[in-house]
């Protein structure tokens, strides 16, 4: 072992007692001390309405419709923007309730709670900062990069569509594309897909 990973060592049981304190703080003086750092303008408040996903794992010919919360046509604030394009990336891996309510009787699985769906997470670069600032926890120093992060659910359209075919059609729509390119912000964006039941 180097003397630098030993020094190392030092440094990181002192950041690691300032994070036991933070963990060992009541609900409400995280909160405090949450409030006290955070700006609520640059929060991320996705508007959502209700609507039906149709699970991957779901077999037969007859699709089946779980209730979802999905991305709404109406969004204000941080983070609207990219919003509006999750949702129409996955709004043909989506149905919305008037489309359900147009089916002959649709199967419908109601009661569901917490399915965990497929999802897109995108995190995309706002700001790149150029000077440090303090972390509320450690008070280790580092580049505080001001980012947007929102995330669209999506299932199946048709009873023969698979995960992957779904992953490839959203990734390959230029609208996808578009949000790493053009810019060193949009370039240090990022994605991430995640299957059903992770």
């Amino acid at each position: 072992m180097a003397y630098k990973d030993i020094s190392r060592g030092v440094r990181l049981a002192k950041d690691h007692e300032k994070y036991m304190l933070w963990l060992n703080k009541d609900t409400q003086a995280r909160q405090q001390a949450f409030a006290a750092v955070n700006d609520p303008t640059k929060t991320v408040k996705t508007a959502r309405v209700p609507g039906f996903i149709v699970p991957f794992d779901s077999s037969g010919t007859e699709l089946v419709y779980v209730p979802a919360k999905l991305i709404s046509p109406s969004q204000s604030g941080r983070g609207s923007d990219l919003a509006l394009v999750l949702k129409g990336l996955v709004d043909e891996f989506t149905f919305s309730t008037t489309e359900v309510a147009a089916l002959t009787t649709p199967n419908v699985l109601e009661g569901v709670r917490n399915f965990k769906f497929a999802k897109l997470t995108v995190t995309q670069r706002v700001t790149t900062a150029t000077a440090k600032s303090a972390s509320r926890i450690t008070g280790r120093e580092y580049y505080r990069h001001e980012n947007d992060s929102v995330t669209a659910h999506f299932g199946k359209k048709l009873a023969s569509s698979t995960y992957s075919a779904v992953m490839d059609a959203i990734s390959e729509k230029p609208a996808f594309t578009a949000l790493f390119q053009g810019s060193a912000n949009a370039t240090a964006s990022r994605y991430r897909f995640v299957p059903e039941g992770a």
